[in-house]
């Protein structure tokens, strides 16, 4: 088979406008979602170099997957989503044992934050070794493949503006947000998705879904009644545990934001603002109430080879 020696490639994380939680578990122990959800600007650099493995395998790594980062808050081993995407792809395609896959993550998106920053790298890594194996995989047999990753990692396949149902692994195709500036804060705590849903569970109310006004609202460019409609099922649950959420949601709409709320299952709140001037008032003003705030925008996708 043959192999392209090195792949770059830019992985953009999410934001949830809208996400409604089922009460009711699934058979496979998932919650039931509707979310909208939004690539945006803010994004990891994940570089891959592929070698022939030889005759010999380290013992250290069986798999032959070597991972790298920045960031010393990720998992270098089978506990990050790069390294369970890389092992299917290779069980799926018996390239196992053939070759080292070295892989280095340049994070720029914040761990356990909301914002599908291990989904997106993992993302990267199935269409990296696509590329780079010249595998010819399709896309439907791509995203089943991206479902047995992750929740979220279908949608960092795909990008954009999408409707995410099931478990997150069903999605529609939305029309494209209009191109806006956002502000991203977090004060730094690490929130397990794992554990927001078990809050949920406990604590959380189950409320009826709107995603189909939602989408009309969109389809027909009703971005204000869009805008003042967004809702996070999850977002008063973490708010029991960190109330900062609530005060950088005020903030950020003190300082200028026409919207804000939390994404996914937090701590990090976006803010949408009208334009540039306004988005650098609300971005100078949460640097002094969060631990990390960032400065983008919507993208109209999640991966671009570079």
């Amino acid at each position: 088979m043959e192999t392209k020696n090195k792949l770059k490639i830019r992985a953009s994380g999410k934001i949830n406008l809208y996400l409604n939680v089922s009460k009711n578990l699934r058979s496979d122990g998932y919650h039931e979602i509707r979310s909208i959800m939004q690539s945006i600007g803010l994004s990891d650099e994940l570089t891959y170099k592929v070698e022939a493995n030889g005759s010999v395998i380290d013992p250290a790594k069986p798999d032959g997957i070597y991972i790298t980062s920045n960031d010393i808050n990720i998992p270098l081993d089978e506990k990050n989503l790069v390294h369970k995407a890389a092992v299917i792809v290779l069980d799926e395609f018996r390239l196992k044992g053939k070759y080292k896959i070295k892989i280095n993550i340049k994070k720029h998106i914040p761990v356990c934050a909301g914002l599908a920053g291990g989904s997106t790298n993992a993302a990267a890594t199935l269409v990296a070794l696509n590329e780079i194996f010249e595998l010819n995989i399709k896309y439907p047999r791509l995203l089943k493949l991206a479902a047995h990753v992750g929740s979220d990692v279908p949608f960092c396949i795909k990008g954009g503006t999408v409707l995410a149902g099931g478990r997150g692994e069903k999605l529609g195709q939305l029309q494209d947000l209009p191109f806006y500036w956002l502000v991203l804060a977090t004060d730094g705590r690490k929130l397990h998705t794992k554990d927001i849903y078990e809050m949920f569970d406990l604590i959380g109310k189950e409320v009826k879904p709107k995603h189909r006004e939602l989408i009309k609202n969109i389809k027909e460019g009703q971005y204000n009644i869009l805008f003042n409609n967004l809702e996070n099922d999850l977002e008063k649950v973490v708010m029991t545990e960190d109330e900062k959420v609530r005060l950088l949601k005020d903030k950020a709409k003190e300082f200028g934001a026409f919207a804000a709320q939390m994404t996914g299952s937090g701590p990090t709140v976006f803010a949408f603002c009208v334009d540039l001037i306004s988005a650098r008032k609300v971005f100078k003003g949460l640097n002094n109430h969060a631990d990390r705030v960032f400065l983008t925008h919507t993208v109209p996708n999640s991966l671009v080879i570079i």
